[in-house]
Formats: structure tokens, sequence, C-alpha cells
């Protein structure tokens, strides 16, 4: 609703100052709002005599500001006549809600102004016997902060906020926090800075930093019992409001009683602390910052390094239980970060758990997306259901930035939806757990998007962090990020307090084969394919491709049905699934277009032309993605001369030099389907050799990003060098999950 004050505030600012150099016009809507502010600021600067003008309020305005002197009827400044400064004012003031002078903007500090100022000082803190506007609190008014409870704010959090107000408002750096009984960023950076004054800092020493200066203090200053009591300090009141932002029935009053030290021992054992129902340093640590004492100890340890024999032991020795793992890699493998052959079961024989975790993405918002949500839940189960994790294992996904509660409603909590939609497509019932900011967890939690959370406590100056307690089903609470062991011995990991919420995982269940896949049986092969088919569509962008694939779909199926038998003995001779030599077989033809006979009428041109001893015509090329497998001669040489050169073909080397070579593989792999087939096996089995890193004996167990290697280099060889482009990381990522789905349904014949 348009407020008539407000509205006479931005027409008088209009007139007065909108056609100057850096100002622009309001919009005239009564409504206040930071636009208003802002130019309210602005207005004050170019009073001030500041020439460069900001939407800040800062440093440079308040010394000008101080100079000028606090607006008082005595003030000369402002007592001789109208002044545009306290017209600023008497804007702020009706801004806030107050009538400042009867909706005029008279610019005099007269009566009703004084008035005004008076009860914004009472609503405050600051006392009712002055009407005196000083420096910090006009820099208050030109704020969207409130100094009235509003609507869900606490009664309790605005006597913290007025009784800090009133008791520090002298001290240099300590600024008006609003009254409205929320506890954001600045009241919290106020109840530190609160606790410094009480523990005698200096100004300028006190910084409102959770430093080694406020630790010392509060563990020799501050250690509160049943029965201790403010006097002329005031540690009891400052632990209570402390407490009631954490959610803990406490008042704002002087005295430790019984009922405080209940309420600290229940928040003690909740956050993982001894329960001593006393206020000793590692409480208040924990009612303070995010991380609490980060040296705290902990059992949890989160990583991106392998745990080898002697990392393992060395965490081990060091009191370390449980250990975060992701389950891949992202799609570029600029961090090799993902769970390796042995590394659970060496994990499990040393008595230590693991909590999975996945993470491809996360770190802004862009990359929540309900699609994206659908994608990461498949990927994640089908990388679970790779490892063999046991049904019911929570998998924790991340939210690695401080999405603000709008964020979470638009984007992270639609992306979690598609998660949950998708995650149960292996049949195993694997459940959803967040890493995020403590309110981010709170409210996939409530939204019944997650059932456990892991904490990002380290980022302590997240919005979602500060002031905000940790979520009621928290498990693992990340504080901090160390070094342990020497030597070969010596990882980096984060640092976990583990709640016992959530245990992990001590086991896994292997569903792989690890013997040859049997062939189809004839009655499951209608099935199969309408699930082949479903994870090419579900993984295909464009707006052409899908009807392409309904159009090639019965080919594909006649083509898998025909060269069955075949693929069978070649995956027992290869010693691999039949998923590797299936992936490319059945996406390939399902992308078959009818630009691609035309691209290979080009290369036949070119060496008709070469046969004859001709120029080859313009436009015409020697190689293109040919045959059912979609391979180019020049691939389709390097995987035969790889295969030749491990013994695993007995066919003769080409050269891709030699255009006579390259024209032979290239009719070899467009006229043999079965040779196509095994042009397409030889490659993928490169690839997983080479950036997967899997040796012969694993390729019918390798791990998920050794797989998504491994389909990333088909489309785009690794071995060409650098990081293949980011299509090839995609186009590699979704052929991951048709092999998967090939795989598991060959599992179950």
């Amino acid at each position: 609703m348009a407020d008539p004050w407000v509205q006479a505030a931005q027409d008088w600012y209009n007139v007065t100052y909108s056609a100057r150099p850096g100002f622009e016009t309001l919009i005239v809507d009564g409504v206040s709002g930071w636009a208003t502010m802002y130019a309210l600021t602005r207005a004050l600067q170019y009073e001030l005599g500041i020439s460069s003008l900001s939407d800040s309020f800062g440093a440079g305005t308040l010394a000008a500001l101080t100079s000028f002197g606090t607006i008082t009827a005595s003030n000369p400044n402002t007592s001789a006549g109208p002044s545009n400064i306290v017209k600023i004012a008497q804007a702020g003031l009706y801004c806030k809600g107050y009538n400042a002078d009867g909706g005029d903007l008279k610019g005099r500090w007269a009566t009703a102004t004084q008035l005004a100022v008076t009860s914004l000082r009472g609503d405050l803190g600051l006392g009712t016997t002055s009407s005196d506007l000083t420096p910090k609190l006009f820099k208050f008014l030109l704020t969207m902060d409130a100094a009235r409870l509003l609507p869900g704010g606490d009664s309790v959090v605005r006597d913290g906020q007025r009784s800090m107000n009133a008791r520090h408002q002298a001290r240099r750096d300590y600024f008006f926090v609003p009254a409205d009984g929320y506890f954001l960023r600045d009241t919290h950076r106020a109840l530190l800075f609160a606790l410094q004054y009480e523990l005698g800092m200096a100004d300028g020493v006190a910084n409102g930093n959770f430093g080694p200066g406020t630790k010392s203090g509060l563990q020799t200053q501050a250690n509160l019992s049943t029965g201790s009591s403010d006097t002329t300090k005031h540690f009891v009141r400052l632990f209570h409001l402390a407490l009631r932002v954490n959610g803990y029935a406490t008042t704002f009053t002087g005295t430790f009683t019984s009922t405080t030290a209940t309420h600290t021992n229940s928040f003690q054992s909740f956050v993982g602390l001894p329960p001593t129902g006393t206020a000793d340093l590692q409480t208040w640590a924990s009612l303070l910052v995010s991380t609490g004492d980060p040296d705290r100890p902990g059992t949890g340890a989160d990583c991106v390094t392998t745990l080898t024999a002697e990392k393992l032991a060395t965490l081990r020795n060091a009191g370390y239980v449980y250990f975060g793992r992701y389950l891949t890699n992202v799609p570029d493998y600029s961090l090799d970060k993902c769970i390796k052959h042995g590394e659970l079961e060496r994990i499990f024989a040393s008595g230590g758990r693991v909590f999975p975790l996945f993470q491809t993405g996360g770190a802004s918002i862009s990359h929540f997306t309900p699609r994206r949500g659908a994608e990461v839940g498949e990927e994640a189960a089908n990388a679970a259901w790779g490892y063999g994790l046991p049904n019911n294992t929570i998998i924790y996904f991340s939210v690695d930035f401080d999405a603000l509660p709008y964020q979470v409603t638009d984007a992270v909590i639609p992306y979690f939806q598609g998660i949950q939609q998708r995650l149960q497509r292996t049949g195993r019932t694997y459940r959803v757990g967040v890493y995020g900011p403590r309110d981010v967890c709170r409210q996939l939690l409530e939204a019944g998007l997650a059932v456990s959370s892991f904490v990002s406590d380290m980022s302590t100056g997240y919005a979602g962090n500060l002031g905000k307690p940790l979520p009621a089903s928290w498990a693992f609470d990340q504080i901090r990020t160390l070094t342990v062991g020497s030597g070969t011995g010596a990882i980096e990991i984060d640092k976990n307090v583990v709640s016992g919420r959530y245990a992990g995982i001590n086991q896994i269940s292997p569903t792989i084969r690890t013997t040859a896949d049997p062939r189809i049986p004839a009655v499951k092969l209608d099935a199969f394919e309408a699930e082949w088919f479903r994870a090419c569509l579900e993984h295909e962008d464009s707006i052409v491709q899908p009807a392409v694939m309904v159009g090639n779909r019965p080919n594909v199926k006649s083509r898998v049905s025909t060269h069955d038998q075949y693929i069978t003995e070649l995956a027992t001779t290869l010693g691999v699934p039949k998923a590797l030599i299936m992936t490319p077989l059945i996406w390939e033809g399902m992308v078959i277009n009818p630009g691609d006979a035309g691209a290979d009428a080009l290369v036949a041109a070119y060496y008709a032309a070469k046969e004859l001893g001709q120029t080859p015509p313009p436009g015409s090329r020697s190689d293109s993605s040919t045959g059912v497998c979609q391979a180019k001669a020049e691939t389709a040489i390097r995987a035969n001369n790889w295969g030749v050169s491990q013994g695993i073909v007995t066919s003769r080397s080409y050269d891709a030099a030699v255009w006579q070579d390259m024209w032979d593989m290239w009719r070899l792999i467009k006229n043999d389907e079965e040779s196509a087939i095994l042009m397409g096996a030889l490659t993928m089995m490169m690839e997983a050799s080479g950036a997967g890193g899997a040796s012969r004996s694993q390729l019918r167990q390798m791990t998920p990003s050794q797989v998504m290697a491994m389909c990333v280099g088909y489309n785009n060889s690794w071995f060409d060098g650098g990081t293949p482009a980011q299509e090839s990381m995609v186009y590699g990522r979704n052929r991951m999950q048709l092999y998967y789905t090939i795989k598991r349904w060959h599992q179950s014949f």
C-alpha cells in the first residue's frame, strides 16, 4: 500500500536532485525500499559536499556527517532556517513510519521532528530523554532496518538488540542494529562486538570476529554456571541471547538459573559437546560461530584424496572412523576425487565407515534445474549401484553456495525433487541427504526432500549459517580443513563432528557380474529395448533428434538382436561387459540421420579421385563417422593398432597417414557391421585404459568415473591431448547412463 508520507519524500527528492549529475529519478510509488534509501544517501552526500556519490553510507559519509555535527535544535548548521539535510532526515523518518513533520518536509528541526526522533530512539533501546539525531542514528535511518518488532520476530531477540544498542552506542565501531526481533548478519556481528566490549577490548581491538583474543577472554572471564549473574558485565544476558537464537526458550535476563543449565545441557548434547550444563569456551564457540571450536575432536573426515593404506592408517590412528568419499569425478576429470578399486574394502577392513558424497556441480545457482536434478539422481544411483552400496544408503548431494531462501524455493527444491524422482531407477532404496549451509539443509529437510544433512559449517560468513541453528537431523558437521600425518601417510581432510544420527555404511553388496554376460533372453528383449530407448531419449537435448531416434528405433532393436550372439562371444573373448560393446552400437545407431549418408558420399568421392590419381573434388573429405557405430576411420585405426599392440586382436596395423589404409578401414567399418562393432569395442577399451586408467582385469568392474571417461573418449578421444570439449563431456556423462542401463539388465538375465 502506498504511504503518502513516503510519496511526499520521493516527490521532493525528484524535484530537488533528479536532474543533477550522479542522481536518478525515483519511481514515486509511496513504498519505502532500498532505491529510496540509496537516493537519500546520495542526497546527504551531496549536501555534505562529497563529490563522489555512492549508494553506500560508508566511512567517508560518516566522517563528513560527524564534522557537520549531531542534529539538534541548537546546531547552527540546521537551526538557522530550512535545511535539506533536515529534510533528508525527515524523509528517512517517514520511510521508517514516524511522522516527522506532518508529511510536509519543512526542513526545520521543529517539535514534530524531535518527537519522531525521540520515538525512534526509544524503539531502538536508546531511551526517550533525547531527540538528538547523531551521525550513527542518521546512518541507521537510511537503511531498511526496522526499529519495531516485525511479524514473526522474536521479542526476546529484540530485547537483546535494544540492550546492545543502549549499552554500546558510544563505542567507535558499534553501529545500531534493528530492533525487529530477527537475528540476522548485523545482529550476529553486534553480539560479537558486545562480547568483546564486555571482555574489556578497546576500540580498534574489538573487531566483531571470533578470534584468539575473544576465545582467550571468554575462557578466562565468561565461564558461567548455575548461580552466575550479571553485575558490571553482561555475559549471562548475551549467553541467554545466543541460546535463544539457537532455538532454546531462554529470556533476556542476567541470572544463570537451573533452567539455563538445562537448556545448555540440551544444546551441548545436540551439537556433540560434553553435556556439562556450563558456559565454557566450546559452548560459547558453538553458539556464536558455525564451526564452533574448530580444534575440538572430530571422528569424521571427508576428502578428495584416495585413502591408500598409509593415509587410512594415519586417519584411523588419529581417531577418525567415518569417511566421506565421492561417487564420481566431474566429467572433465579436473579433480580425481572418486572412490577407487579396493578403497571401500580397505576402509571397512580397518573398522571405518563411509558416507557417500555426490557432486559434479552445485557451486552456483545455474546448476540447479529440475532436469539436472533428475540427471544427478540417475548418475548417483548408477554409481552407487556400480559400487555395490547397500539398500537404504544415504547419498549426500551438494548445495555448495550461500543459497538464499528464495533461491532454495525457486531452484534448489525443484532440483532435489528431480533427484528423488530419478534416484530409485536402479531398483535400490537409496535415500537423499544434503550437503550445504544450515538453513538450506533445514529447508530441504522440512520439505521432505532429504532425510539427513551434512552441514558446510566452515563457511562461517554464509547467511545460511550465520545465527542459524544446526538442522535437527544433522549427521556430519564440517568444521576445519587440516593436514594429518606425514610422508606417504599425509593427507588433507575436512574434519567433521559426527552426531551419530547416521553411521554411514561398513559393507557393500556387489551386484556386478565378474563373469561373462549371457545372451539376451528373447522374452525379455522388448522390455529391455523399451528401457534402453528411454535412456537414449531422456538424455537428448535437441529438438530434432528425438524424432530421428523414433525412426531408428526398430533398426537398432533388430541390429542388437541379430548380433547378440556375436556381441556375447566378443565380450567373452575381450573380457569386457556387453554394455561396453552395446553402448556405442545402440546410441550411435539411434542418432544416424540423412546427413550422414551425404557425408559418406563425400568420402567416397574423395577416395574415388585418389584411386584414379586425381585431385579430390572440392568439398570432398577423407573421413566421416560411418557404419553402425558411427566411427571415423582415423579413430578405428588408432583403436585397431592399440588392440594389436595389446595382443587383443591379430589383424594388421594401419597407418592413418596412408590414404589407402584410411580408405580400407573406412570401407570396413561402413560395410561390415561386425567389424564396426569390434572397432567400437576396441575404442571403448582404449579410452577406458587411457584416461580411465582401467586395467584389462578391471574392465568388467570399472568405477563409475572410469566408465564416464571411457564414454567421453568415444566422442572426443582423450588421446588427442588436452581436455575434450564440453559437449563431449555431456555426451559421455549421458552415455554412461545408457551403459548402466544395459549392464543392469544383463545382471538380471
